[in-house]
């Protein structure tokens, strides 16, 4: 047989197998030689790739280890290497250099071209795309105001990772209780697979106007149930850390020698959450001539019992004088303290908090889509002889 009778020999299926491996290889090729080089070029600018670009097994090794590494960790990680560096004499921008090459943090190659181009580090905040890495721009922007950089930054990697600890614990004890609803919700549905495909009296029942129902109102109450225990759990794993941060970054402004007013004011422009918006309001009020102990006491309700010793703090300290850094250092601790408590509390109470979507969602779902059909194919196998 020549070549031309191989040729006409083959089916179009194979041509098109062919062709689509084919197409499939190239496509892959040319997305990892040509777009994703040239899409890195785009974000760095072209400037950085050759210093902040790793080899390809080096990115594969720090893109398995930032799975296992939460970004606050990250992000501490590199502040801390700022503080060993400010400590040896370096300067801000070019410890910042040395950090983020030495830890390939790629989320903040815009910033070494920042530092690179020696332009001033004012107003990062507005960068950046999540809570941790706007805290720990926060402090690189205290520490390029003038104030105490070794300080500044190290204070937020402490923090950074007192979050990460309490969001890791949390995760970790809610995991049987994730387990535990996944097999609750996912063995009903596989048993009910099984019996549609194996006893023809249970797929006869599902097909009819009651199984209809069963499993209508099952897979209902299954999807409210998956809701309601998905949302209690991530409010038990939430770490509430705008008051913990807010009093860290007043106590580091009262470091670098500003008033306590001064030090509130300055911290409460990048403020996040419903905690910032309420600051802003004391800024505008003072700004529109009011005093600033008049302006926190006006809107002192509004901040919520979790913060009163902040208020009584800054109010003590500028009407009567108080020396205003032990009393912030102290109460920086005793927030981070109480955070640790609160959110051991959320998790002991998760298990009694699910009681109510277990009991009414989630047992009556897996009774009607699993024990119904099942009873339904075991008793209409049994056939009762009325001669006995």
């Amino acid at each position: 047989m020549d070549v031309r009778d191989a040729v006409v020999g083959r089916t179009p299926v194979t041509y098109l197998l062919v062709g689509t491996g084919a197409w499939t290889v190239t496509s892959l090729v040319f997305a990892r030689y040509v777009v994703e080089p040239t899409l890195f070029r785009l974000v760095t600018r072209g400037r950085l790739a050759s210093r902040h670009r790793p080899p390809v097994r080096e990115r594969w090794r720090l893109r398995r280890a930032s799975t296992r590494t939460s970004e606050g960790e990250r992000y501490a990680d590199v502040l801390d290497a700022i503080g060993r560096e400010l400590r040896l004499g370096a300067s801000l921008h070019a410890a910042i250099l040395r950090a983020i090459d030495r830890h390939q943090l790629d989320e903040w190659n815009w910033l070494a071209i920042t530092c690179e181009d020696g332009r001033a580090l004012t107003d990062l905040t507005q960068c950046a795309r999540n809570e941790p890495e706007s805290f720990a721009l926060r402090s690189i922007v205290i520490a390029a105001e003038g104030g105490d950089a070794v300080h500044a930054v190290e204070t937020a990697a402490r923090a950074l990772r007192a979050t990460a600890a309490i969001a890791s614990e949390s995760h970790t004890a809610v995991a049987h209780t994730k387990a535990s609803i996944a097999v609750l919700t996912w063995v009903p549905l596989l048993l009910v697979l099984w019996l549609f495909v194996r006893h023809p009296s249970a797929r006869a029942f599902l097909f009819s106007p009651p199984g209809q129902i069963c499993l209508c109102l099952g897979g209902a109450l299954q999807g409210v149930g998956r809701r309601w225990v998905r949302r209690m759990v991530n409010q038990a794993c939430r770490v509430d850390s705008d008051i913990p941060d807010f009093i860290d970054v007043v106590s580091v402004h009262l470091r670098s020698g500003k008033p306590p007013a001064l030090a509130f004011l300055t911290a409460a422009e990048n403020a996040p959450g419903e905690f910032g918006h309420i600051s802003r309001r004391v800024v505008d009020d003072v700004h529109t001539g009011s005093r600033f102990v008049d302006a926190l006491t006006k809107h002192r309700h509004s901040f919520g019992l979790r913060a009163q010793a902040l208020i009584d703090g800054l109010i003590d300290t500028e009407r009567d004088g108080l020396p205003p850094r032990q009393l912030f250092e102290r109460l920086a601790t005793d927030a981070h303290t109480q955070r640790r408590r609160e959110a051991d509390a959320r998790i002991r109470a998760l298990p009694v908090r699910l009681t109510m979507p277990l009991v009414g969602c989630i047992l009556p779902a897996y009774v009607m889509l699993a024990v119904v059909p099942l009873l339904v194919s075991q008793f209409s196998s049994v056939h009762l002889d009325p001669q006995t």
